[in-house]
């Protein structure tokens, strides 16, 4: 049993701490969200909307500072790795507690690890091939590795921390994940007060967080279920909302620029892309035809006509603000030499089926402009909007899977695996059960995928994937189609908000503050 601060235990969705008795927060932050999310387990933290409530009731072990791409201390104060890679030791910061009042030590570290591994829980399984959790101090883990894995320590920023003593009498149940789904176990900055699922999720500030409450803070962040982007504008223009980040493109240009409120811009890394079934047979087969296609893209004006400049300009198969970003992959806009291709082969008259999911405005304007092109040069494009499940599920079967998927990436941590590993290697295929929708299978690029994920040297590992972009590039198996900025609006009340890279429409509330 760990020793406990604060003789006393309530239901944590009871759990509330006034702001009167509070030093430093103050006011209450209102943030609309046009999904609920699914559950408050933070097995599931690879889904935004679960995320960004974790990062206000749990702490990591390291961290993603808003706007940063490298990793920082949070619960471990520092770290390092053994010589082969296979081991990684953490020294956990001092005088820590969850919000029953108990010390986090080595025991929750490691029983959280292990449940994560039991549960199949996502977060970890980005993380590599975590084999075992040893406690060698109250305050120090030692994570083992089955196998080297270069990005380890990056990928534990969704990793969230749980309480040992209050979690462990419910794993019977499914790993606690039914009980985790409505209360919470965590350490972090905010207490959760109330989870009224499709309605409101309201958070308090936790009086004795180890990270202190000097500055400006809110004392409680209250989310509302908002689904209609309309809706959410009207509310932020009544002052009923502090942020509403689901607005439509023109809705968001309404705003720029006016008093009273901030449109903030980040630099996303949440690329569209349009990725080819190699295996669809008939044209699609061969790369010239899949070469004439992606011609037909018009990245450019897509960035300026629809999202009104708020994008870069994708110049290859990463988000070109990214390391070990490759530009110059993708072949120029060219309908002429698109069309040129087209007619040389026969090519002219053959129909290819695309699925995009519709509730991303981007999707489906990208794929009318493209319908548009393609219509130019002698392809006909049969464009069907569906859910993402039921995309997902039709990629598992040659029969049902489309000949071109739109997808949106979300990568988990801002390092080329965290892309390149689920859209390229033949493991992840979409027979296979992965997102790899493209059904792309090549034996070089899954030996650099390998090597640089295995590799602790970061020039090796940045090589290694430069290569796994030229060869992607040279076969033409999908084309990055936008690579959207982070667009948010805000009422001008609202002050540190940044966007944070690593934890793409979620929050850093610490950071956070009303004027």
């Amino acid at each position: 049993m760990k020793p406990m601060y604060r003789k006393f235990f309530v239901p944590l969705v009871a759990l509330c701490f006034p702001a009167a008795v509070l030093a430093g927060p103050s006011g209450t932050l209102v943030i609309a969200e046009n999904l609920s999310p699914e559950n408050l387990d933070p097995a599931n933290s690879q889904n935004s909307t679960v995320d960004q409530l974790m990062l206000g009731l749990y702490d990591t072990l390291v961290q993603f500072s808003a706007g940063e791409t490298t990793v920082s201390p949070r619960l471990a104060t520092d770290w390092s790795a053994s010589a082969d890679g296979l081991a990684h030791t953490f020294n956990l910061r001092k005088g820590v507690t969850f919000h029953d009042g108990s010390a986090l030590t080595a025991d929750d570290v490691c029983f959280t690890f292990d449940r994560n591994q039991a549960a199949g829980a996502n977060a970890l399984t980005d993380a590599g091939p975590y084999a075992s959790c040893n406690i060698v101090g109250d305050h120090t883990v030692q994570l083992n590795l089955s196998a080297p894995f270069g990005p380890f320590v990056s990928a534990l920023g969704r990793v969230y921390i749980v309480n040992k003593d209050l979690v462990e009498p419910h794993m019977g149940d499914n790993h606690a994940r039914s009980w985790l789904s409505v209360n919470e176990a965590g350490s972090g900055p905010y207490v959760l007060k109330s989870y009224k699922p499709d309605d409101t999720i309201s958070m308090t500030a936790y009086a004795d967080y180890w990270g202190g409450w000097d500055g400006n803070h809110v004392a409680e962040v209250v989310f509302r279920v908002v689904p209609e982007a309309s809706t959410q504008a009207a509310l932020l223009k009544a002052g009923e909302v502090h942020i509403a980040p689901d607005l439509t493109i023109d809705e968001k240009i309404s705003f720029q620029g006016k008093d009273g409120y901030i449109t903030d811009i980040g630099a996303a890394a949440t690329p569209l892309y349009f990725m080819i079934n190699v295996q669809a047979g008939g044209p699609l087969s061969d790369r010239l035809f899949r070469k004439a296609i992606i011609m037909a893209v018009d990245i450019k004006a897509l960035c300026d006509a629809v999202l009104q400049g708020f994008c870069a300009y994708p110049e290859g198969p990463m988000p070109s603000n990214w390391p070990g970003h490759v530009g110059g992959i993708y072949p120029a806009f060219d309908l002429d030499g698109a069309k040129k291709i087209i007619d040389d082969n026969g090519w002219a008259g053959t129909e290819v089926n695309l699925t995009f999911l519709p509730e991303e405005e981007i999707q489906q304007r990208a794929s009318e402009m493209w319908q548009a092109n393609l219509a130019k040069i002698g392809v006909k494009l049969n464009a069907t909007g569906d859910t993402w499940p039921a995309l997902y599920a039709a990629a598992q079967s040659l029969d049902s899977a489309p000949d071109v998927g739109g997808s949106s990436a979300f990568p988990p941590f801002p390092d080329p695996h965290g892309i390149l590993y689920g859209l390229l290697h033949s493991s992840k295929m979409g027979i296979n059960g992965g997102t790899n929708f493209s059904q792309y299978s090549n034996p070089e690029v899954d030996d650099r995928l390998d090597r640089a994920a295995s590799s602790a040297d970061q020039a090796e590992r940045m090589k290694l994937y430069g290569e796994v972009q030229e060869i992607v590039g040279n076969d033409y198996v999908h084309v990055l189609v936008a690579q959207p900025a982070s667009v948010v609006t805000l009422s001008d009340k609202v002050v540190g908000y940044k966007y944070n890279v690593a934890h793409h429409q979620t929050f850093n509330f610490m950071d956070i503050g009303l004027k």
